[in-house]
C-alpha cells in the first residue's frame, strides 16, 4: 500500500502541481491512497483522473486573473465582508474554470486505482473530515475545500452541513494516511521542511478583525492547527530517516516565488517549474523508495 499526501497553501501549491506533472511524465502514478488539502484538492483530482494537460493549463493560465484574485476587495473586507465581493472568487474558479473550461473526467476519477480523499473542515464540530469523489458532486466538494475564511466568506454546504477549507483544522493529514495502514508515503509539500507556520501576524489580525470577532473559533483553531502542523512535519522527517524509510519527502529548498495570493503569472509558473524540476531531480530516489526500479 503506497500513500500520497499533498499540502495546500494557495498559489504556492503550484509546486505540488509541478511535482505531480513530473510524476505523471515518469510513470510514477502507482499510488493506492491519496489525500490533499486546500489548493491541492483539484490538483489531486486531475492527477487521479489522468488529466495532466488540464492540470497544467489551470495552473499556468487561469489563476492570475482579477476574476479570481480581487485585490480591490481586501480593504472592503475590513469594513464588511461580502459574499458577492470576495478577495478570492472561489465560485468563479470552481464553476467557470474547473467545471466549464477544464471539466474533470468523472468516470476516470471515480474508477481510479487511487482512492482519493479531500480534506475539509466541519464547521459545526470544528474538526477535519475527508470526503471521496463519490460522496457528493465533485465541484461542490471543491468549493468547500477551497473556501478560505475571510478570502471567501460565502458559506458552503454539503448535505446540509457547513464545510470550509480543510487547512483550518489540518494542514498536513499525515496521521490520516498512517491510520489507513499504508506501507510507504510520498509527501509533496509546498513549503521548505524548516518552514514554521504562523497563522496570522498583527497586521492581518487588525485587517480581519471584524471577521474574527464573529468567528473566534477559527482564530483559536488556527493556533492549534499550527502546532499540529509542526508535529506532523517532525513525524514526517523521522519516518523518512528510518531504515528502511517509511516516507519520502518532496519539498522546495526555499519558499516558492508565488506565495499565498498573487496575480503574478510569472511567479506562479516559476513555482510550478520549481516543483517539476525538483521532482525530476529526485526521480531515481523515488523509484528506489517505491521499489519500482
Amino acid at each position: 500500500m503506497i500513500g500520497l499526501i499533498l499540502e495546500g497553501g494557495g498559489m504556492r501549491a503550484g509546486f505540488v502541481a509541478g511535482a505531480l506533472m513530473a510524476l505523471m511524465d515518469r510513470g510514477l502514478i502507482g499510488f493506492n491512497l491519496a489525500v490533499a488539502v486546500s489548493a491541492s484538492v483539484p490538483t489531486l483530482a486531475y492527477f487521479s483522473s489522468g488529466q495532466r494537460k488540464e492540470m497544467e493549463m489551470v495552473w499556468r493560465n487561469e489563476l492570475d486573473t482579477p476574476n479570481l484574485v480581487c485585490y480591490r476587495n481586501i480593504l472592503r473586507a475590513f469594513f464588511a465582508l461580502s459574499n458577492k465581493k470576495p478577495i478570492l472568487d472561489i465560485h468563479y474558479l470552481v464553476y467557470e474554470v474547473f467545471k466549464k473550461k477544464y471539466p474533470l473526467d468523472l468516470k476516470n476519477l471515480t474508477h481510479s486505482k487511487i482512492a482519493c480523499f479531500f480534506a475539509l473542515t466541519d464547521v459545526a464540530k470544528v474538526r477535519p473530515i475527508f470526503l471521496t469523489p463519490r460522496d457528493d458532486d465533485i465541484y461542490t466538494i471543491f468549493e468547500s475545500a477551497l473556501a478560505i475564511p475571510v478570502c471567501y466568506p460565502k458559506p458552503t454546504y454539503i448535505h446540509g452541513h457547513e464545510y470550509r477549507d480543510g487547512g483550518i483544522t489540518n494542514l498536513l493529514p499525515l496521521r490520516f494516511l498512517i491510520d489507513k495502514k499504508v506501507d510507504k508515503i510520498v509527501a509533496v509539500l509546498s513549503t521548505p521542511l524548516d518552514y514554521k507556520y504562523q497563522p496570522l501576524n498583527l497586521i492581518e489580525r487588525i485587517l480581519l478583525y471584524r471577521y474574527f470577532k464573529g468567528n473566534k473559533w477559527i482564530l483559536r483553531k488556527l493556533w492549534e492547527t499550527a502546532l499540529a502542523y509542526e508535529e506532523a512535519k517532525s513525524l514526517l522527517k523521522r519516518l523518512s530517516q528510518q531504515d528502511p524509510p517509511k516516507t519520502f519527502i518532496i519539498a522546495p529548498d526555499r519558499m516558492p516565488p508565488a506565495r499565498f495570493i498573487t496575480r503574478n503569472r510569472k511567479k506562479i509558473n516559476q513555482t510550478v517549474d520549481l516543483g517539476y524540476k525538483k521532482t525530476k531531480k529526485l526521480e531515481d530516489k523515488i523509484w528506489r523508495f517505491l521499489n519500482m526500479k
